[in-house]
């Protein structure tokens, strides 16, 4: 060979060993993506792909008296199976929370096992349950936000005694053999709902030299505003990582989902809830974007949108919705937004709410259509 020739054919394979290397991080992220949640949520896959097929329920579905609520527990699970429904993302599941004097999630996992169903609870970090009255309202009232308009009876995610009391109660959840654990609500309130009490509005102004409320304007005109806006995103994505931290501690080895806003770069200014960040730390598994809307075309926009956000760093399921005031989806919309979530490379859905899942009109055409695999 020439020396000419073989300075090309040299050249050639150094340009395939460069590209290899430059497609191998992202290739290689996604290959731990999907092996970390797949190692931890091991239930058969359906469809496409190995489609994950999920929804959202409450406890609240289901009867108050345990004789009467695990045959419904049983049916709707059964029901579930039969279009391929293979995680459940249950609200509720604490005795704390749904008060029906026995345990719901002990039941609820032994029944949705038997039939190849993982469950994940779903968890609303900073909602404030009425057994908590004593514990929490009477015994730190300045663990509530407080608002300048209005005070939200929610727990403010910028102190950290209610970061560590968050983690505690997941630490409860996690005694339990369950598939992984969903945040929802992993945000501050809509409309800028950021908390103005002493302590911090205090931290604050140590950091940069005047407390929100000293600002003459409150809205993105102000850079310190702007400024007050990232400062509690911050803290919401310190509590999504501790409780990541809190998972891995535990050995168990389980996903954490979150249930996010459809749009990453408002949620994160208006309700500190920065699930970009979330994604690309690693700090979650799996995006669950509420996506509730009829119109199709704005359901592709963001659908595509969120897969960008995911792509090679965690999993994603588009949440689909049914018949709620906010979506008042036909079932021949949510099929069509099951084909689009496909076709946009998403991982699987999740359809709010899983009890209008169950209603013949959502069911039959699922079954006999995008689901007839099952």
């Amino acid at each position: 060979m020439s020396a000419a020739g073989f300075s090309k054919l040299f050249f050639a394979v150094a340009w395939i060993a460069f590209c290899i290397g430059c497609a191998s991080p992202e290739h290689k992220g996604r290959t731990d993506v999907v092996g970390r949640a797949s190692d931890a949520n091991t239930s058969p896959r359906s469809g496409p792909d190995g489609e994950i097929r999920a929804v959202w329920i409450s406890s609240g579905y289901f009867n108050k008296e345990k004789q009467k609520a695990i045959p419904e527990i049983r049916t709707a699970l059964e029901r579930f199976a039969a279009i391929g429904v293979n995680d459940i993302f249950c609200f509720h599941v604490m005795e704390y929370q749904h008060e029906k004097g026995w345990d719901f999630l002990e039941a609820l996992l032994r029944e949705a096992h038997a039939r190849g169903i993982k469950v994940h609870p779903c968890w609303c970090p900073g909602h404030v349950y009425p057994s908590w009255k004593q514990e929490v309202v009477e015994r730190h009232p300045e663990w509530l936000i407080q608002n300048l308009k209005e005070n939200p009876h929610t727990l403010n995610f910028a102190l950290e005694e209610v970061r560590e009391f968050v983690l505690s109660k997941v630490a409860e959840v996690l005694e339990y053999d369950i598939d992984g654990l969903q945040l929802d609500g992993i945000r501050f309130q809509t409309r800028q709902g950021f908390s103005y009490d002493e302590a911090t509005c205090s931290a604050f102004k140590e950091q940069y030299g005047k407390g929100p409320q000293e600002l003459r304007w409150h809205n993105c005109g102000s850079m310190l505003w702007c400024e007050w806006m990232r400062w509690n995103a911050a803290h919401v994505t310190t509590l999504v990582r501790g409780i990541k931290n809190l998972i891995e501690e535990s050995g168990k080895g389980i996903p954490l989902s979150v249930a996010v806003f459809p749009d990453h770069e408002s949620a994160k200014l208006l309700i500190g809830q920065d699930w970009e960040s979330w994604a690309a730390e690693g700090i979650v598994d799996i995006l669950c974007p509420m996506l509730y809307t009829t119109n199709h075309e704005v359901f592709r926009k963001y659908a595509k949108r969120a897969a960008s956000v995911a792509k090679g760093r965690c999993l994603l399921y588009n949440g689909i919705a049914l018949a709620v005031p906010r979506g008042n989806n036909t079932p021949e919309g949510v099929a069509r937004q099951v084909k689009i979530s496909r076709q946009e490379g998403a991982d699987g859905v999740v359809f709010f709410y899983g009890g209008d899942l169950l209603k013949d009109e959502y069911f039959d055409e699922l079954k006999a259509g995008v689901f007839s695999d099952n």
